[in-house]
């Protein structure tokens, strides 16, 4: 379950890999159209738990107001000495955003899915490593391209997304999308 981004989102966010790219990183990256702001990955499930995540989604999403933020900022997880994943950072209110998947997460849990074990990060993966890198240079890389945000834009539709994965990477159908406020 994700937010979409709008088009000038995407822009950024291709902005953004681009400077790294020129930085000499590189790095599997997700196509930008494809980037979403993820708050509950659900795996393979089946029609009927499709259903329960649905009624769970739609029950979060008519207690939450929209919320306003940005995309700045640029990081690795789990850390630059061990990269897995290249993220873009977020800002703005993002702690409506912790408490928006906070109470998703305990609304599907309710309903018989079982809750991250990891504290949520707001973040949108930019890409994945798969080979190793120096750390100096993708720290170095970060650094200076860390400085491309944003402007604010507004979270106010949850999608509950299907991913089938293909050959030239994964292809992501919105099953239902859920408003914010109802």
């Amino acid at each position: 379950m994700a937010f979409p981004l709008p088009v000038d989102i995407i822009d950024t966010i291709r902005e953004q890999q681009q400077c790294l790219i020129a930085q000499g990183i590189g790095i599997a990256w997700v196509k930008p159209e494809n980037v979403h702001l993820t708050v509950k990955f659900l795996g393979e499930i089946s029609p009927e738990a499709v259903h329960l995540a649905m009624g769970a989604a739609e029950k979060a999403a008519a207690g939450a107001a929209s919320m306003t933020l940005t995309v700045k900022g640029l990081g690795v997880f789990p850390d630059a000495r061990r990269p897995r994943v290249v993220w873009a950072g977020l800002g703005g209110r993002t702690q409506s955003l912790i408490d928006f998947q906070a109470d998703l997460e305990e609304n599907l849990a309710n309903v018989g899915f079982e809750k991250e074990r990891r504290r949520f990060a707001a973040h949108l993966t930019l890409g994945r490593i798969k080979k190793p890198l120096s750390p100096v240079k993708l720290v170095s890389a970060l650094d200076n391209c860390a400085g491309i945000a944003s402007r604010e834009f507004s979270a106010g539709r949850l999608a509950l997304y299907r991913s089938e994965l293909r050959p030239e990477g994964a292809a992501y159908t919105v099953l239902r999308a859920f408003p914010l406020g109802g």
